[in-house]
């Protein structure tokens, strides 16, 4: 192999610790297996005396795969793995010293959120156990669990942590209120963990993140079998240093305690994976752990223009002094081995459909007049959902592109319907899977159809109301009967063969469709392999858990090998194109807005040394230097003005930064009627599955409204096209509860004689049972609903009930030609003859309540003002959960501005193309299954 200077230098390193900084496309792999063969073939070291580590299994493999090619002859053994891979085979040989059992099974992201559901109810938690959705937090919970093994925080010591903040809080509880509910909050974090690390080895199974812990807690533990490893590798090398985390970089030290020949390759400037636990100070700190190590710096890049190389590190700069290049005082500038003058170019548009027009236009020339390859070109988002309009404008152009959709399987019309016709066999009730079913072409079945049988279904099967003898359902009919004891695999079989569905793909060439349909195929019968129960009803449970866990099903079928990359910055660590579109380069996305909500370490648990600067922007401005740095000739950076929202999106302060390097060309796009024709003609909404029917409505709740402002669509299917799905488990407790109050209070206000048992009593009568994820969870909720109401009857029984004026008032208010309806709880009357609005909330009352803007409240206001004539001084809700009630008011100039507020809201419904508004929302969503926006 061909090396330079600097790359030598690291090769032919002798003995002893050696940390070689390599910069971005100086040819850091190069090096690392350049060096396995020297030793090797200058006899320093048998090959099964090396060892060396990385982090993809890809990586390894492509470094066995070049120490193969340097080999003239076979060897015995080299180990070359990944940190979990190593681990893993270490606690199979050895693990039983510490009582691990070597059969343990590995536990993915999927085995962990399964567990932990099936076991959820057996955990101590509340506030980390909604009942409305109990398995909110366990995606946080379980990365939360991750990292503190990556810190080698053992579950006891984080147990007694929190019981040491709560002890001290409550000594002190009149001045730290606030600070005793965080800690008590942190003791339920502590107490599932350790209730977690139980449940896993009771059940024979390691997560990913035990098995670097369990590691060195056999290294600790058991010093021989330490030694054993020590003796066993005289040489260690790691790959990609600065992504290694605390517990990675302890087994690291331990393994080269002996003989101390340990190589690291590393570069801190491409530090990009603190969110899955990479400590950037173990490169920082590396040479205070071995004060001898030699330093190799590669500076030569084979990758890039100068020009790239110079404007990349007048933004890298901007994170001095916390860097290697200061703290080491060493110089890390790249210098390019490769010509080309080609200035980075900047580009800014009033929009970002202009922005997503020019980058596949771009591509487009690229392509026909310099003659690069798709496959040589990528488009860096900042995540996967930023990456649909330029998805689009390809495909105007008929740009072959690949895309990793995080949903793999499940964000395909195809797979859709087959999901359909499962779901459909399991429940012949499941209207929503029905319909999704009755739109496929191969059935030839009319919208206008569909419309009327959904106004014919109200709340029966639409299934039922099928004729007899119509194709489809005889072939459902058919299918229900065949799938009787047989396996989801075989019913969907039976269903291609029947349908003709294949054959039907086959003639219209939509062969791409078709690998789709084989790879999820392969899903089912994978399925059928690792599950003894495998009805169609068994598979659709599996995907619901897939859904809940936000795990792909799959992978979809690789297009054309020659297709433009699209990719997250974070996808493209290790990859380099000829041209790279940096886009969305504004403020909020690089760097990206700070999410809150994740759970942080202590510091005083934490080993990590955090630098002086801002940390999170320090790694925002790493990740759009590797950005940046995956580019060979082209660079395009871009930026709009407008992105969602109507605020004016500002530059982002890297692309700034980029600027001082006086490398940049900056190209101003302005508006023009020609892009905006062109526009129009292809941005045209996502279309939905069936022809939506138009608004027509002239009675409006606020639910209604409620549901138009979460998703155009959504309300279309509920309200317009009246697709009858089953209640939410949520939705049937507040129905439970709030009828219990009503009748209650119906007993009172009809002079009867009430105590806590007839609460009691009224709440089982009207106890709803179904829609719950588990018994353990219809029971938890039941008693948790139990005693909201006897904490209700216990906080307004004394001195004596108030007696209520009125109880579920309906009202009828005229707006325009419309009319606005609606039910009001309860209506008190008070002492000074005025009159009080109750509506009941079954949750906690949150921090972000702004009752002062609530728009059902000004309703019942306006509803009490103008129908009832009665004059409303309180506007009150009540969240029984807590038991705290909260009240406000509305003057009647605001009363008097609300009809041409809602005037203004019904007009956007009826204007309305029912766009749908894909966010957070979807995951609880009835409609997803025939719901086109389900891209991301």
């Amino acid at each position: 192999m061909d090396l330079n200077s600097e790359q030598t230098k690291a090769v032919n390193h002798e003995d002893g610790p050696l940390l070689i900084i390599a910069g971005a496309g100086t040819g850091k792999t190069k090096v690392i297996t350049s060096r396995i063969l020297r030793l090797i073939k200058s006899g320093k070291a048998k090959p099964q005396e090396i060892l060396a580590l990385t982090f993809t299994d890809k990586a390894a493999n492509e470094m066995l795969g070049r120490v193969d090619s340097g080999m003239e002859t076979g060897y015995y053994e080299l180990c070359i793995k990944t940190f979990h891979s190593f681990s893993e085979q270490i606690l199979r040989e050895s693990g039983l010293e510490i009582g691990i059992d070597p059969q343990y099974k590995i536990s993915d992201k999927f085995g962990q959120f399964v567990l932990f559901k099936k076991h959820l109810f057996d955990f101590e938690l509340d506030y980390y156990r909604p009942l409305g959705n109990p398995t909110s937090f366990l995606d946080k919970l379980l990365t939360y669990f991750s990292r503190l093994k990556d810190e080698l925080i053992k579950p006891d010591d984080y147990l007694a942590y929190a019981k040491n903040i709560v002890e001290s809080c409550i000594k002190r509880e009149e001045e730290y209120e606030g600070e005793l509910e965080d800690a008590e909050k942190t003791l339920e974090i502590a107490k599932a963990y350790k209730k977690y690390q139980e449940t896993l080895m009771a059940n024979g199974m390691l997560d990913f993140g035990d098995l670097n812990f369990y590691a060195n807690e056999l290294f600790d533990k058991r010093k021989s079998v330490l030694t054993k490893y020590q003796n066993l590798f005289k040489y260690i090398l790691i790959d990609e240093f600065q992504d290694t985390n605390y517990a990675q970089f302890q087994l690291i030290l331990k393994l080269a305690g002996k003989h101390k020949n340990i190589c690291v390759v590393g570069d801190d400037d491409q530090s990009i994976y603190k969110w899955r636990g990479a400590s950037l100070s173990n490169i920082l700190q590396f040479e205070d752990f071995f004060p001898d190590a030699k330093k190799v710096i590669l500076t030569k890049n084979f990758r890039s223009t100068q020009n790239i190389l110079d404007a990349s590190y007048s933004l890298i700069q901007n994170n001095n002094p916390d860097r290697l290049e200061v703290k080491a005082n060493i110089n890390k500038k790249l210098t390019g081995a490769k010509d080309g003058n080609l200035p980075v170019e900047l580009n800014h548009f009033p929009d970002f459909l202009q922005e997503s027009s020019f980058v596949a236009e771009k591509i487009k020339e690229l392509h026909e007049k310099n003659g690069i390859n798709f496959k040589d070109i990528a488009i860096l988002v900042r995540s996967n959902r930023l990456a649909y309009p330029f998805i689009e404008d390809l495909k105007f152009l008929q740009i072959p592109y690949q895309v990793k959709n995080p949903k793999g399987l499940f964000a395909l019309e195809e797979i859709k319907d087959l999901i359909a016709v499962l779901k459909f066999i399991s429940n012949p009730y499941d209207n929503v899977a029905i319909l999704r079913i009755l739109r496929l072409e191969i059935f030839d079945v009319k919208n206008l159809e569909i419309l009327n049988l959904l106004n014919k279904a109200k709340n029966d099967s639409v299934f039922s109301l099928l004729n007899d003898d119509s194709k489809v359902y005889v072939l459902l009919k058919d299918l229900i009967e065949f799938s009787k004891n047989r396996s989801a695999g075989a019913s969907i079989n039976e269903f291609l063969q029947k349908s003709k569905l294949l054959n039907y793909l086959i003639e219209k060439g939509k062969y791409e469709e078709l690998d789709n349909i084989n790879e999820f195929a392969k899903q089912v019968a994978k399925f059928e392999k690792e599950n003894k129960e495998k009805s169609a009803g068994d598979f659709i449970n599996y995907l619901n858990l897939l859904e809940e866990a936000e795990m792909p099903l799959g992978e979809t079928s690789a297009a054309d090998l020659d297709s433009v990359q699209i990719l997250t910055a974070h996808g493209a660590k290790g990859l380099e194109f000829e041209c790279v579109f940096v886009v969305n380069a504004v403020n909020e996305r690089f760097p990206a807005r700070k999410h809150g909500g994740a759970f942080e370490i202590p510091e005083n648990l934490t080993k990590e040394i955090y630098p002086e600067g801002d940390f999170r922007i320090q790694e925002e401005r790493r990740l759009f230097y590797v950005a940046m740095t995956r580019a060979k000739k082209y660079l395009f950076i871009t930026y709009s003005d407008q992105y969602e929202g109507n605020k004016k999106w500002r530059i982002s302060p890297f692309v700034k930064e980029v600027l001082e390097s006086g490398k940049v060309k900056i190209v101003e796009h302005k508006s023009s009627d020609n892009a905006l024709k062109r526009l129009k003609e292809f941005k045209e909404p996502v279309k939905p599955l069936f022809d939506l029917p138009k608004f027509n409505d002239r009675r409006l709740s606020y639910s209604q409204f409620d549901t138009f402002k979460t998703c155009p669509l959504k309300y279309n299917y509920r309200h317009l096209m009246n697709i009858p799905v089953a209640p939410f488990h949520a939705a049937n407790f507040g129905t439970s509860v709030h009828s219990t109050l009503n009748e209650f209070y119906k007993i009172l206000k009809g002079g009867g004689q009430v105590n806590l048992d007839t609460m009691v009593r009224l709440y089982e009568k009207n106890w709803i049972s179904y829609g719950y994820d588990s018994k353990e969870h219809e029971e938890t909720r039941k008693e948790q609903g139990l005693q909201m109401l006897k904490n209700f009857y216990e906080a307004n029984s004394k001195p004596m009930f108030v007696i209520p004026d009125a109880l579920e008032q309906p009202f009828n208010l005229k707006v325009g030609e419309f009319f606005i309806i609606g039910r009001i709880d309860r209506i008190d009357k008070l002492s000074d003859g005025t009159f009080e609005v109750i509506d009941y909330k079954t949750g906690r009352l949150k921090d972000s309540t702004d009752i002062t803007k609530d728009f059902q409240l000004s309703l019942y206001a306006l509803a009490c003002r103008d129908i009832l004539e009665i004059k409303v001084s309180k506007l009150s809700l009540y969240y029984l959960e807590d038991g705290q009630k909260i009240s406000t008011s509305r003057k009647d100039s605001d009363l008097n501005a609300l009809p041409q507020k809602i005037s203004e809201k019904i007009q956007n419904i009826s204007s309305s193309d029912f766009t749908p508004t894909p966010g957070i929302h979807c995951k609880f969503c009835d409609f997803r299954l025939i719901c086109p926006a389900s891209y991301f």
